[in-house]
């Protein structure tokens, strides 16, 4: 590859590809072998680029990023990470290799939580993630986070959707269909990253190289549900509209505590649904939200790993003072608490000491039990997108400790036949002659 095509593959910080191709690197079966095992997604990544720039009006930088000088286990170059911050749309490979690669879980992951705090906004949701087949793949082999999106479309060609573009670009006689689906594919490209173009990215600006090899896998070996069955609670223990003290304002409040959305008035989405949507879209989990349960106790084995988000107001309020209390003396570890604390509220500035005070005193025990890798779960979230970094990571930790400290549940010992009525036989001893 000449250093020209390096060049016209870097992502400058103010392009916005239209595509991230994010692939699982291919381990040369020789290391002195001087031929590329990635050539034919090089192809594939061209094809792509030249289809857009024949369709569209952008510079060559812009039609797409492929990282093609990061070898397995490499750093992640600054190109790769101003290109997952740029890009409009995400297409990964979807192939065995590929979600057994902790790196390419990473992008997922960086990219999906992009999209997320995107969404938390007011106005359209574009889901950006577009999912190409590279090589034939059986659906179990696929995460619950990558099956929901979808990868065989019908319009790419019957032979695609079985085979995939490697079957595909590398056969002759299938050179037509693998024509119609690069076609096909760069027009869903360009479909979804002319919606997407307008948005702002100084949510993710500001992350750092520390920041990305921080990232979790979305899908990778250390995924949630390789190391549990998935599940997590996200509980709310919020005001609503009927409760607050004097004196709260009544915007960040619904109907119900589900409806408590701290971050307006920029991000009006209810908290718990942007918790469900980072766990959903970054995580391999299956979580649900509920009402912090007041009858879950030590003494009751069956506390599911999860997550509580606390409104510090329901502290000044003698009526959740009960449910704190509950809250505070459960002291299983795979059950942390996180605290969103908008630093742009007026009511937290004016009465931040004495908030801060109302929860040391009712929920000490959990704060200070928060990992410490979250402490900012403790102290106060300030913004949606300092969220968006804690939440996920604190999941994967209470997921991880419900795997290696949750008592196993007791044995209830065989199953027994209920016994059924039937005539004796006479031959049988009791039966009647």
């Amino acid at each position: 590859m000449s250093s020209g095509e390096r060049r016209a593959d870097a992502a400058g910080p103010n392009i916005r590809p239209y595509f991230f191709l994010s692939y699982a690197r291919t381990p040369k079966r020789d290391p002195g072998d001087k031929e590329n095992p990635d050539r034919w997604v090089h192809k594939l990544y061209k094809d792509l680029c030249n289809a857009i720039l024949q369709m569209t009006d952008v510079q060559p930088a812009e039609a797409g990023f492929m990282d093609m000088e990061n070898k397995l286990g490499a750093e992640w170059s600054p190109e790769l990470m101003t290109a997952i911050k740029n890009c409009r749309v995400f297409v990964p490979l979807y192939s065995r290799r590929y979600f057994e690669s902790d790196n390419c879980g990473r992008e997922w992951f960086a990219f999906a939580r992009r999209e997320v705090i995107h969404q938390a906004r007011p106005g359209e949701r574009v889901d950006a993630i577009v999912p190409a087949l590279w090589t034939r793949l059986d659906r179990d082999r696929i995460p619950a986070v990558a099956q929901t999106l979808q990868y065989a479309r019908p319009e790419m060609g019957e032979r695609y959707c079985a085979d995939g573009f490697y079957g595909l670009i590398k056969l002759r006689n299938y050179r037509d269909d693998y024509q119609k689906a690069v076609l096909r594919l760069a027009e869903r490209i360009i479909e979804l990253g002319d919606k997407s173009v307008a948005r702002a990215d100084y949510d993710v600006q500001r992350m750092e190289r520390k920041d990305f090899e921080s990232l979790q896998s979305a899908f990778g070996p250390t995924s949630a549900r390789r190391t549990t069955d998935g599940k997590l609670r996200i509980s709310v223990l919020a005001h609503d509209t009927f409760t607050l003290p004097p004196g709260r304002e009544r915007d960040y409040y619904g109907d119900t505590p589900h409806s408590w959305s701290p971050y307006q008035p920029g991000y009006p989405q209810p908290v718990a649904e942007y918790a469900l949507d980072l766990a959903k879209k970054c995580l391999d989990c299956d979580p649900i939200i509920e009402a912090f349960e007041a009858e879950w106790s030590n003494d009751n084995p069956t506390v599911p790993p999860g997550i509580c988000l606390v409104d510090a107001w329901v502290a000044m309020s003698d009526a959740h003072h009960e449910r704190l209390r509950q809250l505070n003396e459960l002291a299983v570890p795979w059950l942390s608490v996180v605290v969103p604390w908008n630093g742009d509220d007026e009511g937290f500035r004016a009465q931040g000491e004495l908030l801060r005070a109302k929860l040391e005193e009712h929920l000490g025990k959990k704060l200070s039990s928060v990992p410490r890798r979250c402490r900012m779960a403790a102290d106060g979230i300030p913004t949606i997108q300092d969220l968006g970094f804690v939440l996920p990571e604190m999941a994967m930790i209470m997921l991880k400790r419900y795997h290696r400290d949750a008592p196993a549940p007791v044995d209830a010992g065989p199953v027994l036949p209920r016994p059924r009525l039937r005539q004796a036989d006479p031959s049988e001893p009791g039966g009647s002659g």
